[in-house]
Parts: C-alpha cells; structure tokens; sequence
C-alpha cells in the first residue's frame, strides 16, 4: 500500500520539479532573447536549474542497536524484492552509517569505507570524492543472491587493541545499566571488536531510489558521536528523520541521550520542539507484536499502546500524531507473504503514509522556497524594464502626435527638451561612475569581512589556542572566543552591507527624482539568517562536549573533533555567506543600471527622430507606424512574460510558503542535500 503512496508522492513531486524547471528554462532564455537582463542574472537561472537538476529528497532511520531499525528499512522500501536485503538479525547488525541512493552515472555497487580512515583529518563529504579510499563491490540489480550477497559484508567487525580503538575515536566507557550501549567492552586480551567499516553507499536501482530518494541508516549513539559530521551536517539536513524504539522497553536512558544529543532542537534539554523540526520527526515504537501474545484481549493490546504512545510523546515533547507504533517484522513478512490483514494488524501502512504526506510535501515547500526567493527579484525588476520600455515608447508616440502639423516652433522646442534631458542623463551617468567606484570599494570590504582567507586565520588561531590548553575550561574558552569572533565578522558585515544599501538608496533616489525613473527599490542584504546557523552550530557543539565519551579523550582527539565537525560547518556557513553577499553585491544596481542605459537609448532615438522630422527626411505619419509597431511588439512581449510569470506562480502557490523561522533551515538543508549529494 505504502509503496504505491510514497512512490505516487514521489512522482507527483518529480513532476512538479520538471514543470517548474521548464518554465524557469523558458523564462530565462525569453529573458536573453529580448535582451531584458544581463549575463549575471543569467547566472542566477543557471543556478536555479542547476540546483532543481541536482535535487533529492532524504529521509534518516536513527536508532540505538536492536531496535528493528534495518528490519524496518527494509520492509519500508525493499518488500518488493521478496527477500531481505539489508542485513539483519542476530549477529548481523549495521555499525557503520549506510547511504542508500541511486547514481545512473556510476555502477549498482556497495561502496565502503574502511574504518581506520578516521585517522585521516577529513570529513567524510571530502572522501567521497577520493575512489581509491573506498571498497567497491559491484552486483547485479536483477540478482537477488547478488545484491545480498554484496551487502553481507557491511556488517564485518573486527578486534582491535584497546588504545588503537581510542585512537580511532571509540568510546569504551561502561554504560551505568544493563540496557546503555554506550561504550564497547574490552575482552580479558585489552582487545575490542568495532566496525570494519566507517561508512557504506550503496548504489542501487530502486523506483524510489531513482527518482531522488535517499536513505540514511545511522547506528546508535556510541557510532553517531563518533562521527559529528553525521549531527552537524546530515542528521540535522535530513528532510524527514524516523526515529526508532522499542515498544516493550520504550524510551530507555540511551534513546533518550541519543534523541536529546543529536535529534532534539539544537541539543536543549527540557525544551519543546520548534514547528520545522518537529515536523521533521516522527517516532516508530517498533515490537508492538511482543503484545500478541494470546493472553491480552486486543483491548488490553490497544490500551497497552496507547499508553506506551502517550508516554513516548511527553518524553520526547513531541505531537502524539508523531508517534507511530509499528511491527516492523511481522510488516516484512506480510509483504513477503502477501498477506493484507497481517500487513493492517502491523499498523505499518501508518508510518508509511506518514512519511508520504510529511516528507514529499515538506521538500516541495522547501524548494519552492528557494526558488522563489531567488527568482522573485529577477522577475520584478524583467517586469519593471518591460513596462519601461512600453512607457518610453509611448512618451514618444505623443511627442511626435504634438508634430502632425509640423510645428516648427514645437518641432526645435521638442528637440532642445531631448537634448538637455539627454545632456543631464549622461552628466548624471558620469557623477555615477565616480560613486560606483566608492561603491566597488565598500563592496570590497564586505568580500574582505567574509572571505574564506579570515575564517581559516581564525581557525588556525583557535586550533593553536586549544592546543595550549592545561585545562578543560581553557578549551571550552577557545572554542566559546571561536564562536564569538564568527558572530563578531557576521555582525560587521551586517553593519557593512548596510551601508552599502543606504549608499546605493541614495544614488537611486537621485536618479528617480532627477530623471522620473521609476522607483527602484533596494533589497537589503539579510545575513541574520547566518548568525542563527552559527548559534545553532555552537549549541549542537556544546551538545558534543557534554557527551560522556568526551572526557575519555586525548586533547588532541578534542582538537581533531572540533576540526572536523564545527571548523568545516563554519566553512559552509561562510562559503554561503560570501556567496550569498557576492551575488547581492553583483545584482543590487543592476536593474537601475539597465534601466537607465535603456532610458539613454530611448532619449538617443527621440532626439534622432525628431532631428530627422526637423530636416523634412522623414514625416511623422511614418515614424509613428514605426513606433506603434514597436509597441505593439513590445506590449506582446510584455503580455507573453506575463503568461510566463503567471504559469511560474501557478506552481508555486500551490505550495505551502514556509515559515519566516523555519526558512533559514530550509536554506541550510537545501545547501548541504546539493554539497553532499544526500
């Protein structure tokens, strides 16, 4: 049932993004040909299609170890294949964080990446770009035996010495009962068994799979604390997370470190779950058939349910309606079996429907967002020029009506008007290059306030500074002067791209009432939404330093944690930032700029118009035919962008706008699903 739900959802939104994609195609290349915008705004549609091109949807199962995580995956997206693809059962337990997705341009395979690659300082978004660190085993899709046999090898451990494993990044603290998976055991040899592996991509032609959805499996919380880049950038960027308990045990002291850690909102203990992130979660309370036991009354089961529901929703401050309570495995073997009222009784069609009407709608919203935002702008000032130009033209019809008599008296009168409008144009466009250079000036600054060239000094600063820290407060102090300089160069550019807007509002002012050029208004530079990500990054990091795990490590493994979780979330944060400020920087004069060179030609053809009426070598009826086919080619044009922009807004209002808070989020998810291809 699910299957054909999430599958017709996921069609539904590939469609979408087509239709949405041509008609931005359309208007671009309308745009160019009419010769309405220059290249940078063209640059902009090249973006924009280039970011609808690359687009995909994730979901991420999250869970501590035996909670039916991968039984559930692969009843939710492989029950078609009759068999279990993922590994599972006793002893066969995933360790290490697992991609599911599908390349056309690289071969069905299962990638893997060894585990002793954390001694290498970088994240693991930069070593997917490197082949050769990678363990490939390709498989044949049509072969079942194939694809599982390929597979198998994901969940291989191996022992390793007691100080390699710390080295490695593996807490080996006891947990403080019976139930804590925190920590690994060490064997009477100081010996202990961890993953092979550090991460798996698998490759795989699937429906689903190919039309843009990605899977993420991420182990426990001993395995996500060890890889921060799993919190800070995929975990928090995932379009929808389902996280997975255990009925018969509910919310355990583990579950919760783990959803409080690395799901809750920013990591803060006690507090409620914002709109946009509760959206995102929704709770599988897995095992519900442990209840079927032939004594309880199906009563009994459901009260027994309800129960668990109600408890689970207050624990982890979420919506009832987020909690699901499933059996994974009975769910699988209905699927295999083809048994339907197994398949109802698992309560599985639920979760299932929950994640077509969350996560399909949520992405939609998401990217009909963005590109709203960066299209708006470009249409309103297209629309501005094109209505100009219809102006221009019509200011001129009636000039040259005032001419039918000839007149030379209005004729001469006419002409001197022209030119000293002309003649003040082009007084005023030269004043304007001398400020454009003041402009370029204070612009620079702002690239200089961002660049990447800052941010890395800064790095290397504070990596020197915790280097040289005796003490665990002197590098919590490190790192707290760390976020304070970030917010310290977001706030002076802040305060720079203000004082660029306030210069650019008053030569536009002069313009306008100098010349009637209409109003043109400046779009302020918001980079408040960069500050929020910074505090975001700060508190999830804090989250990571509270961690148990944390005191058993080595300086220097604190040092290389911070490196590869906030110093390249910082990177991105800014990367953004700098692109964000460089385009508003390329683009925020540019619709006057067009306008008035538009406005010089229009003044050139009228004052050439009229000289050529003056000596009698053209006659007015002739030119006002011209002109009036001009507008009418023009007024067609205007008309046919119109219909364009209309069918653009028809696409997107049909979606939900996201909220003013959420809408930060959203950019960050967009920026880390296209960087990351997840």
């Amino acid at each position: 049932m699910t299957d054909h739900n999430l599958n017709s959802e996921i069609k539904h939104y590939t469609q979408w993004r087509a239709e949405l994609t041509n008609v931005v195609q359309r208007m671009s290349t309308f745009l160019k040909d009419n010769n309405v915008t220059d290249m940078r705004t063209h640059h902009e549609f090249t973006s924009v299609l280039g970011s609808l091109a690359d687009d995909r949807l994730s979901v991420a199962f999250v869970a501590e170890f035996s909670r039916g995580k991968t039984e559930m995956i692969n009843t939710l997206f492989f029950g078609n294949y009759k068999r279990r693809i993922l590994p599972s059962g006793v002893g066969r337990t995933t360790m290490c964080p697992t991609e599911i997705l599908y390349d056309p341009n690289l071969p069905p395979s299962i990638r893997l990446l060894p585990i002793e690659s954390r001694e290498d300082d970088r994240p693991i978004f930069e070593l997917k770009e490197e082949a050769k660190s990678w363990v490939e085993t390709q498989f044949d899709p049509d072969d079942v035996d194939s694809l599982i046999k390929a597979l198998q090898g994901m969940t291989d451990n191996k022992l390793v010495s007691k100080s390699y494993a710390q080295q490695l990044r593996f807490d080996l603290s006891e947990g403080d009962d019976e139930d804590s998976n925190i920590g690994l055991p060490v064997n009477e040899y100081d010996e202990v068994e961890i993953p092979k592996w550090r991460h798996a991509i698998i490759n795989l032609p699937h429906p689903l799979l190919e039309q843009g959805l990605v899977v993420l499996d991420t182990p426990g919380l001993n395995a996500i604390g060890a890889e921060p880049e799993l919190t800070i950038n995929q975990l928090s960027t995932a379009h929808t997370v389902v996280f997975i308990l255990s009925h018969d045990t509910g919310v355990t002291s583990t579950d919760l470190a783990l959803w409080e850690q690395h799901l809750a909102q920013d990591g803060r203990k006690g507090l409620a779950l914002d709109r946009a992130t509760a959206r995102r979660r929704l709770v599988a309370l897995n095992k519900i058939d442990t209840l079927w036991d032939g004594i309880r009354s199906e009563k009994e089961i459901e009260a027994e349910i309800q129960k668990q529901v109600v408890g689970t929703a207050v624990t982890l401050r979420l919506p009832e309606e987020n909690i699901f309570p499933v059996s994974a495995q009975k769910a699988l073997v209905a699927k295999l079996e083809g048994d339907d009222e197994l398949l109802q009784r698992s309560r599985m069609p639920a979760l299932e429907q929950a994640l077509a009407n969350k996560l399909v709608p949520e992405k939609r919203a998401i990217v009909a967002e963005k590109i709203r935002s960066s299209i708006t702008d470009i249409v309103d000032s297209a629309d501005t020029i094109m209505g100009n130009r219809l102006r221009d033209a019509e200011a001129h019809i009636a000039e040259l009506k005032q001419l039918s008599t000839k007149n030379t008296d209005v004729i001469s009168h006419i002409m001197v008007k022209v030119q000293s409008e002309k003649a003040a144009l082009e007084n005023d466009m030269k004043r304007y290059q001398a400020l454009r250079a003041v402009y370029a000036k204070e612009t620079t600054k702002l690239a200089r306030i961002l660049s990447s060239e800052r941010l890395e000094a800064r790095i290397a600063k504070t990596k020197q500074l915790m280097a040289k820290s005796a003490t665990s407060v002197a590098l919590q102090r490190a790192v707290s002067h760390y976020f304070e300089q970030l917010n310290s160069y977001l706030d002076d550019a802040i305060m720079q791209a203000n004082e660029i807007a306030y210069l650019c509002e008053n030569i536009t002012r002069d313009f306008e009432q100098d010349h009637g050029i209409s109003n043109f208004s400046i779009r302020r530079l918001r980079l408040e939404k960069f500050k929020q990500e910074v505090t975001r990054l700060e508190r999830k990091h804090r989250k990571l330093m509270d961690t148990r795990s944390l005191f058993f490590r080595e300086q220097m493994s604190i040092t290389n944690r911070f490196y590869d979780s906030v110093c390249n979330a910082s990177r991105k944060i800014f990367e953004r930032a700098h692109k964000d400020a460089n385009s508003w920087n390329n683009n925020l004069m540019v619709p006057m700029e067009t306008y008035v060179r538009e406005h010089h030609t229009q003044l050139r053809r009228r004052l050439e118009s009229v000289k050529r009426i003056h000596k009698a070598s053209d006659t007015v009826d002739a030119r006002l035919t011209e002109l009036a086919s001009l507008h009418a080619e023009l007024d067609g044009q205007h008309g046919h962008f119109k219909e364009l922009v209309k069918e653009f807004n028809q696409l997107l209002s049909a979606v939900p706008q996201v909220d003013e808070n959420d809408q930060e989020q959203s950019a960050e998810i967009l920026y880390w699903s296209h960087k990351s291809n997840f």
